[in-house]
């Protein structure tokens, strides 16, 4: 015979059980027509509903074909089993996401400092021609020797330049000292080299070799678009950047102390370090080294610098020459200049 099927729900429909006698199986009695009923595939499926079950269904039987939708809920207790899985899960991503971002941040600066780095290097190898002072000037805007540069002013905040061991060296901003007007002014000062002899006075006794100490504080160069000309200025990236030009005297004093062997100015060892005393004065004149230490990330609260370090170095051949404006010292390499040196 066919069963009827339920309506939506699993809930036997009026229409669907007209005849109750359409329940019992044909040749078989009340109890073995029950037991043919249980072990019925088709009525797993669906939910007898009292209304319509036969008389002889007693409430055992009808308890035991309930619809698929009770039969295959989750309990109370699986479902708290399942969200204690989930919640331990959350814990570990929520525990790790802060690590991940800290690295992701970490390699955002490193990648910031790699490409900042060889910028100003080169900048400062190319230098800019201060051989005519009569063209140039010392006017501040006026025939100025380097202007692709004047877009620094929005990324240094401030250079510093501490001499001879000074504890306050002179900082040059756009505000104080009347500094950092333009790209010249910044390139002039990060250019100038550890040590020189002092061109500000006449007097034999005023003038001496300086030391000097050369640091600015910069903003990314490469950073992302929000932070860049000045924007976002007060959680910008920052960054310590050293800048040390020696000249290139890596000779020892015996390499050229031709004196010592004067007793046989045809030997070997006499000639020998006679031409290296010759060479050095060019070579201490026109070769340098100059080399960018960075400290990173500067901390807005007290402008301590973070564990990031790295160097950058390179040598420059060419002739460094200054311009003074104000008493300061701006300093220019000439890639193109060569001095003679002929004291020997």
């Amino acid at each position: 015979m066919k069963i009827p099927r339920p309506n939506c729900g699993g809930v036997w429909g009026a229409a669907a059980f007209s005849d109750p006698n359409e329940w019992a199986l044909p040749d078989r009695g009340p109890t073995e027509s029950a037991r043919g009923l249980a072990h019925s595939k088709t009525l797993r499926a669906f939910d007898a509903s009292p209304e319509f079950a036969p008389a002889f269904w007693t409430a055992a039987v009808l308890r035991r074909y309930r619809a698929p939708c009770g039969r295959l809920g989750f309990t109370m207790i699986e479902i708290a089993i399942a969200l204690g899985v989930i919640g331990f899960a959350l814990v570990a991503i929520i525990g790790i996401l802060p690590a991940g971002l800290n690295v992701q941040k970490e390699a955002h600066q490193d990648s910031i400092i790699s490409q900042d780095g060889p910028f100003f290097l080169e900048a400062i190898r190319n230098g800019g021609l201060v051989n005519d002072t009569n063209r140039y000037g010392l006017a501040v805007g006026t025939n100025r020797i380097v202007t692709s540069l004047d877009f620094l002013t929005n990324y240094i905040d401030y250079i510093t330049i501490t001499t001879n061991g000074t504890t306050n060296g002179i900082t040059y901003s756009t505000t104080v000292n009347g500094g950092l007007l333009n790209g010249q002014q910044i390139l002039g000062l990060l250019s100038t080299p550890e040590y020189y002899y002092t061109p500000f006075s006449a007097t034999p006794s005023h003038q001496c070799y300086q030391t000097n100490f050369v640091y600015a504080r910069v903003r990314g160069l490469s950073g992302p678009a929000m932070e860049q000309n000045g924007s976002n200025s007060m959680v910008a990236f920052r960054y310590y950047m050293f800048v040390e030009v020696d000249p290139y005297d890596y000779f020892s004093v015996d390499s050229y102390d031709f004196n010592a062997y004067s007793n046989n100015p045809t030997g070997i060892d006499y000639l020998t370090r006679l031409t290296r005393a010759r060479q050095e004065p060019y070579i201490f004149d026109n070769l340098y080294e100059v080399r960018l230490k960075f400290m990173w990330p500067v901390s807005s609260v007290g402008g301590q610098a973070g564990p990031g370090r790295q160097t950058f170095r390179c040598i420059v051949s060419g002739q460094l020459q200054s311009y003074t404006n104000s008493r300061v010292a701006y300093w220019f390499f000439q890639p193109n200049s060569y001095t003679n040196n002929t004291s020997l």
